[in-house]
């Protein structure tokens, strides 16, 4: 049963193209080569301001937000990931992915840096206002096949709460490896999700956009 989400945005988005195909998916050339080396060019800029997100047991909410294990670095968007929120081919681009009209929540993105042997972010459902996630990877080191970094989706728990996944983790997950000009696209609120910790191969710098169904 759908329960993550409000209930129309539940109805549309449990029957879009996106739900019906595990509720992620990995987009090549989004955004485009000039655009994704200027949004690793700012996330670097923004670095050293970056906030240190280190939580060593998290609150075992349920449900949507809370606040999960995690250790890295993040940091708010900038001018250059604000022009791309803010374009209305990438809200209608998403819309017809989704199957159900999505819109920016009004904030700024963010930019999230795993850069320590062991950083990652732990089990979650995303924030009642980020109905549909967009992770854009900047840079990553490691090799595409190795699995540091990438995001552990449970889409057989979709729309169910984060104790259904606690009991049985490994019951229907898999692996999502997006490289360096690949966006990976994800019903945030529906699927459970989380991050492989990254290992010394090298940093992780991804650009996370949110949006809001309506």
């Amino acid at each position: 049963m759908i329960t993550q989400l409000r209930s129309g945005a539940a109805e549309r988005l449990a029957m879009g193209p996106l739900a019906q195909g595990g509720g992620v998916i990995v987009v090549d050339g989004l955004p485009g080569t000039t655009q994704a080396a200027e949004l690793l060019a700012e996330a670097m800029m923004l670095y050293p301001g970056a906030d240190e997100q280190r939580v060593f047991e998290g609150d075992g909410a349920t449900g949507r937000g809370g606040a999960p294990p995690r250790q890295l670095f993040t940091s708010g968007g900038g001018l250059v990931q604000d022009a791309l929120y803010a374009a209305p081919w990438l809200s209608d681009y998403l819309s017809e992915l989704c199957g159900a009209p999505v819109s920016p929540t009004g904030g700024r993105g963010s930019y999230s840096y795993y850069v320590r042997p062991g950083d990652y972010l732990g089990l979650h459902l995303d924030i009642d206002a980020c109905d549909v996630t967009l992770i854009t990877v900047l840079r990553d080191d490691s090799p595409p096949d190795d699995p540091a970094g990438a995001l552990l989706v449970h889409p057989g728990y979709r729309g169910a709460d984060l104790d259904a996944v606690r009991r049985d983790p490994k019951g229907g997950a898999g692996m999502v490896k997006a490289v360096p000009g690949q966006s990976i696209v994800l019903l945030g609120g529906l699927v459970p999700h989380e991050t492989i910790p990254v290992e010394e191969r090298g940093p992780r710098i991804i650009s996370a956009l949110c949006f809001r169904a309506s």
